[in-house]
Parts: C-alpha cells; structure tokens; sequence
C-alpha cells in the first residue's frame, strides 16, 4: 500500500501528554489532518511545533459537534481517498505500518486494527479490553462516519470487506482512577443524550451495573489484574448504571414553557370560543400564537381584542392567503414561539381545563404525543356557536369524553411506536394535527413541517414519520388532554393523491428533513 495516497485523521482535546508520540508514529504518511476541539492545555503549542518539521501536518479548529460529525469535518478536508483514522492517546505500531506495506487494497476493503489498551502503562487483556480491533482504514468515496454523538463508528455498506491485522495501536486508555471517572461520566452524559429514544428506569439501570461489573470482572478475567481489573471492572460498571440513570432523568425532565399554536381560516366565531375555553384553563401555556392561513379582518380584530385582557401573551402569525397552507402556517407560528414545547390545536378544538397539564405530564423529549377529540354532532355544535358558550361542550356524555388517569397512563404505556413500523405498515392510522405536541428543538431537528404539501391531506402523517426516522417515538393520550371538536362539513380532498405521493416519498426513501 502507498503510504503516499493516505491521509491520516484525527480529533484532538487537551492530548498534551500522548499527542507528540502519536504524531511521531505517522511521519511516513503524505498528510495529517487534526482537528482541535477547543483544548485548553498544550495541545495546540505541540501540533505547531510539529508542523514546523512536518508541513503536511494542516490544524484545524472546530468546537464539539459530536464524534461523528468532527471526524466527518476531518475527513473532509483530506485530500487523499484512503483514510487512516487515530485518536491523539494512540501510538500507530512499527509492525503495522509494515504490515500496512504489503497490503494491496480495493475501494471496498475496510481495515481493523487491533488496539492495545493500557491502564496506567500496562495493557491489560482482559475486562473486554482484549481483542480489541477498531475499523480505522477505509477509502472516503466508499464509506464515512455516522452521526452519533459518542460510540462513533464507520457505516458499513453492503458490499463492504473487512480485513483484520496482526498489528495495529498501542492505546493509553487511563492514567488513573480520576481518568477513568472524569471518562465515564463526560461519556455517559452524551450516550444519554444520544438514547432518548430508548426506555430506562433504575431497576435497568442497576441491573445493567451489576451486569456489567460481572461480565467484566468474572467472565472476561478481570479478576487476573489485581485492583487495577477490579477498578476497571467497576468504573465500566458506573458507567453501564449512570448512563442508565442519567437516560432516566432526562426522560422525566418536563418543559419549563410551552406554546399552545391554534390553527385557522376565517372562522373568527369558533376561534372565539376556543379562546374562551384557554382563559379557562387551570395550567395557562406560557405564550398561545394564532397560526393564521390568511383570514381577513375580522379574525384580525378578534385577536387584537382579545389580547387587550388574555391571561399570556397572545400573537397572531398570519399569512397571505394563497390557497390551504397548513404546514408553512405552522411553521411560521412555531417560529416565533420562545417557548420550548409545542402544543397545535385546530381552531375549532374547545380545551378542557387541564388540557395544557395533561399535555406537559406526558411530554418527553423525542416523543410526538397524539391527542383525541371527541367530535361534537351538528346540533351540539350549532348550539354552542348560538349561545357563545363553550363550556356547553362538556355537556357531551359518553365515555370516551371523561378523563380516566389510570386509562391514559395504559394507552400511554403501550401505544408506543418507532420508524420499524414501516417494515409492516405505510400509513399510522389515527394521525390528527388538531391536537399533537412535541419539543421544539425536536421539529428544529426534522426541518419542522413539510412546506410542499399544498391542499388538505397527510401533512401531518408524514411528519410524524420524519421524526419516527429521526430516531424519535410516537404515543397517544387517550381520555387524558381532552378537547372538543365543533363540527364542520370536511375539507375538499382534490389534493390528497398527490401530496400522498409526497408521503410515500418520504417512506421510501427514510428522510428526515424535507428541504
């Protein structure tokens, strides 16, 4: 192999005490790129005194965007096609450079090197630490990192070859105890970060420390190397539990805002009554944004009464009227939101007082909650509207209308769904834009609503299935965060084959972001 067609890079952070004898090990490659993640030691005086004797040596700056993405800015400032990709605390072997030599390469071949890690100078071959081979030499138009924000790795095509050799790093994994722990806990807050989409608790996260700490210390012979494979063993343990239980926490976390955005078109009289009922409301949203799709004056002029005494800040976000708009009107309302959960309601959706409570009980990061309504008939709606009395929604019996704790918190539980769905199913059955909420940085994520639906029909299906491909969940509250729906006659459906078609797209081809 050609050394002189390989670039080699790699991260660097506060790596003053391994990073000289790192570099030292790549002088017989054409290129080193290193990317300094805001260091706040010597780092960045070594590489620039390295590069003094070895120009090809380029440093960068980047703050930290997640191990994927930073190795990704490295590679892309490669110039070569063939990779070699180090951590600044591994010294690449005189043996697997030789071995490296005598290797031909096609575009497909991936190389693993084997790793030895150290713990205070000695390498310890057991707690999982032995073998340890890592995926570091690739071609650049065949492969790349993915996007996690720690355990990076290579995406693996399907045609992709892996070759193992003999030879590969010596790795300085921990000086000591305090390495170990300051490690653990800076990686277990990114996993968390990371896994919001999974489930934890803390009878998972004990067992998946005492789990770990026996796998580690009895299966894998830590035990063999005296306190330091007990250390070992334990603090991986730690790590196995606090990522856990940090998971957990984060899941409980509730937003301190919200934003309730109600949606509507020249229906002032209904949008009234909807106001009315969130003056009524025991937990009052931080902020309640009117998404407006173009109405003319006299929904103008209601807003503005009604901001005269509204309990919160009341905006009104409109639009010029060119036709039915849904997702761009959202979209722009969610925009001037300064809150950090988003609750959307239709403009004829009478609230419950505890609907906004209901909502924030149940809000997790990652997840899209799905509301019910309960559908009130002509007659029932038409009398409503005549005696401008909201509250006469809750005259509705039947047992789909009265809020049942112990039912929600069922539903809840067990109506949970990710992007596997789609290996079964195309369409999520029951998907209502008139009473939903998420995380505002969770429709950021996705690029918010999808602005190339025009007309009525599956905006709202094919966003909640961007953000199931964005590694988010899906639920439902059900006889919890109730609202009734005023009947109107349903909208004219001219559209829905064609913005179908846009969903189908998205199914197909798993996007996450429309734009």
């Amino acid at each position: 192999m050609d050394f002189s067609k390989i670039s080699v890079i790699m991260i660097v952070k506060d790596a003053e005490s391994t990073l000289k004898e790192c570099l030292n090990s790549l002088l017989c490659f054409d290129e080193i790129i290193l990317v300094d993640n805001q260091s706040s030691d010597n780092t960045l005086k070594i590489a620039y005194e390295f590069k003094e004797k070895f120009p090809a040596l380029h440093i960068k700056q980047s703050e930290f965007i997640g191990f994927g993405p930073l190795k990704n800015l490295a590679l892309s400032y490669a110039t070569n096609d063939w990779i070699l990709s180090i951590d600044a605390d591994e010294v690449l072997e005189k043996e697997c450079i030789e071995e490296l030599r005598k290797l031909e390469l096609k575009e497909q071949n991936i190389l693993a090197l084997s790793r030895k890690n150290l713990y205070k100078g000695e390498w310890i071959k057991a707690c999982g630490w032995w073998p340890d081979y890592v995926l570091r030499v690739f071609n650049k138009n065949f492969t790349k990192f993915n996007d996690n924000l720690v355990h990076e790795s290579l995406i693996l095509p399907p045609k992709a070859l892996k070759i193992y050799l003999k030879n590969g790093f010596k790795h300085y994994a921990f000086n000591n105890i305090s390495h170990l722990l300051d490690k653990m806990q800076r990686y277990s807050s990114l996993w968390a970060e990371q896994n919001m989409h999974k489930q934890s608790g803390v009878f998972l996260a004990s067992l998946k420390g005492i789990w770990t700490f026996c796998r580690n210390y009895f299966f894998k012979k830590g035990f063999l190397y005296g306190y330091k494979g007990f250390i070992i063993s334990a603090c991986n343990a730690l790590g196995a539990f606090f990522k856990y239980m940090k998971l957990y926490e984060f899941l409980k976390q509730k937003p301190k805002t919200c934003a309730l955005i109600i949606t509507t078109y020249n229906e002032p009289k209904r949008l009234a009554l909807v106001l009315d009922s969130v003056k009524n409301l025991s937990l009052m949203p931080d902020e309640v944004i009117i998404a407006d799709d173009g109405s003319k004056e006299d929904t103008k002029n209601l807003v503005k009464e009604y901001q005269k005494k509204f309990p919160c800040p009341l905006k009104h976000s409109w639009q010029e009227d060119k036709g039915y708009r849904l997702s761009k009107n959202r979209n722009e309302a969610i925009k001037k939101a300064k809150s950090e959960y988003i609750i959307i309601i239709d403009g004829d959706m009478i609230l419950e007082k505890d609907f906004i409570k209901d909502h924030l009980k149940f809000s997790q990061k990652n997840l899209f909650l799905q509301g019910s309504r309960t559908i009130l008939n002509e007659n029932e709606s038409k009398k409503i509207l005549e005696k401008k009395d909201f509250s006469l929604a809750f005259d509705k019996k039947g047992f789909k209308n009265k809020k049942n704790n112990l039912l929600a918190y069922f539903i809840y539980k067990f109506s949970k769904i990710n992007k596997k769905i789609f290996k079964k199913k195309i369409i999520i059955k029951g998907i209502r834009g008139c009473n939903m909420s998420f995380y505002k940085s969770d429709w950021q994520a996705i690029g918010g609503f999808n602005e190339n639906f025009v007309g009525w029909g599956r905006e709202d299906s094919e966003f909640v299935a961007r953000f199931l491909f964005n590694n988010g969940k899906f639920k439902r509250v059900k006889f919890s965060a109730l609202a009734y729906h005023i009947y109107h006659k349903e909208n004219i459906k001219n559209m829905l084959e064609i913005n179908h078609q846009i969903y189908l797209d998205t199914i197909k081809n798993k996007k996450t972001d429309w734009r």
